[in-house]
């Protein structure tokens, strides 16, 4: 059976004209004309078969009729207005996507998301990795975690963490070495892990053993890796020494997986940023996340590269 209920439309029309008391307000709260108005409340009338208006020199009033359906009208809208609210809630999904470099996401970034996403249960991130430097200028993404000089054009960048390098190696590889009494003789009793990814990037090795004095050095052999995180994990497993770097070997340095065999860090010119397009900066989930990131992961004095002013919509 079809219920007896009158159009929606009709409706709203009597519950805005009930408040403002006016048929030309709400008209313009319903963004109807006057006659629009006047339409719906007649059609309403001859459904009811009762009169809900009366104009007394002038001024619109309710009936005492009206005034009681209002009180079950004005109830009924307020009802379908929140279980609409809370539906759309439900189903918006506010999606923040993440562009960031692996070493970075696997030791820095994912072991702290748990910690963002519980606080921002409506964001859902979507993570990408790559070591491609082409996946940065795409712009394809809301947030990027970037290496390098903190300038990219027209990007906002903040800096997020600074860096060092260093040798680090697992704990049974310095006690098999023994004890030494130079870097120079230290080195020499252990492999040597070095990243190699293509032939715009080499590790820092040569850097380092520069600022240790050393023009040249002997390892035990050698391993070659394409990414940091696979020297690492490769130094973790015992295979070598390999340079590491702040903060990507904090955590294992902390936990006591990894050591520090040489006294000597060496500051790097480059740091790890977050980094937004300019015309994403500005998005409240953009904006929570930067927040967040620098909160939680950040480290040192904060720096930030404007970009040109946009409007964000």
């Amino acid at each position: 059976m079809r219920p007896n209920i009158p159009s929606l439309q009709s409706l709203l029309a009597f519950d805005a004209a009930s408040r403002h008391l006016s048929f030309t307000k709400a008209a313009q709260e319903l963004h109807l004309t006057q006659t629009a108005i006047s339409h719906q409340i007649r059609t309403l009338e001859e459904r009811l078969d009762t009169k809900l208006f009366v104009r007394r020199r002038n001024i619109l009033a309710l009936t005492p009729a009206g005034t009681e359906y209002l009180r079950s009208v004005h109830e009924a809208i307020s009802l379908l207005s929140a279980a609409t609210d809370r539906t759309r809630k439900r189903e918006t999904k506010v999606v923040l996507t993440i562009a960031c470099l692996p070493t970075y996401a696997v030791k820095c970034l994912i072991p702290a998301l748990p910690e963002f996403q519980e606080a921002h249960p409506d964001i859902t991130v979507h993570l990408n990795t790559s070591s491609s430097f082409d996946v940065f200028t795409r712009n394809a993404y809301d947030v990027a975690i970037r290496y390098g000089s903190g300038h990219w054009g027209d990007m906002r960048a903040d800096r997020l963490q600074s860096e060092a390098f260093f040798p680090v190696c697992a704990p049974a590889l310095l006690e098999r070495a023994g004890p030494f009494a130079t870097v120079a003789e230290g080195l020499a009793r252990m492999r040597q892990v070095r990243t190699y990814f293509y032939s715009m990037y080499q590790d820092d090795w040569p850097a380092w053993l520069e600022a240790a004095g050393l023009a040249q050095a002997e390892f035990d052999g050698e391993a070659v890796f394409h990414l940091q995180l696979t020297s690492l994990e490769a130094a973790l497993a015992g295979m070598g020494v390999a340079i590491g770097r702040t903060p990507l070997v904090d955590a294992d340095l902390a936990s006591g997986r990894l050591v520090e065999p040489f006294a000597l860090r060496v500051p790097s010119s480059s740091a790890y940023f977050i980094t937004s397009p300019s015309g994403k900066a500005k998005l409240k989930r953009v904006e929570v996340f930067r927040d967040w990131a620098l909160a939680r992961l950040g480290s040192g004095p904060r720096q930030e590269h404007p970009w040109p002013e946009q409007k964000v919509s």
